[in-house]
């Protein structure tokens, strides 16, 4: 497979994990919080670059494999924005979501890193 093949395929699993994830959260779309962060161009830029940026991370690190089965590059791609997600997440220390709601309003970009820490009950990780 050639360098874009990968990075398609690994960019694929990583915009079906996305799909899955809003999917998971399909009957918490309609709060005023998901409203915020659907209507969000900073949150889906950081989205579609997380999305771009797995296709290319897939690619660099199989790059020196030789041919390898495609379903690879593709639970690779998903698996990339889920432990980039958790290691922000420890990184930056994010608090339980309840004590998230005494706060004032949220970031939708940092939803996106922080696993939607500050947007409700719900996790958007």
């Amino acid at each position: 497979m050639n360098a874009l093949e990968v990075i398609l395929i690994g960019a694929l699993g990583s915009a079906l994990q996305e799909l899955l994830h809003w999917y998971g959260l399909r009957e918490h779309l309609s709060t005023p919080r998901y409203k915020q962060v659907i209507k969000s161009a900073s949150y889906w830029i950081v989205t579609g670059l997380m999305i771009v940026g797995s296709g290319v991370a897939v690619w660099l690190w199989f790059a020196d494999e030789g041919d390898i089965p495609a379903r690879q590059y593709l639970v690779l791609g998903a698996a990339l924005p889920l432990i980039f997600k958790k290691a922000v997440d420890v990184v930056v220390g994010a608090k339980p979501a309840d004590m998230s709601r005494q706060a004032g309003p949220r970031s939708t970009l940092g939803a996106y890193f922080r696993g939607g820490v500050g947007l409700g009950e719900e996790r958007l990780a």
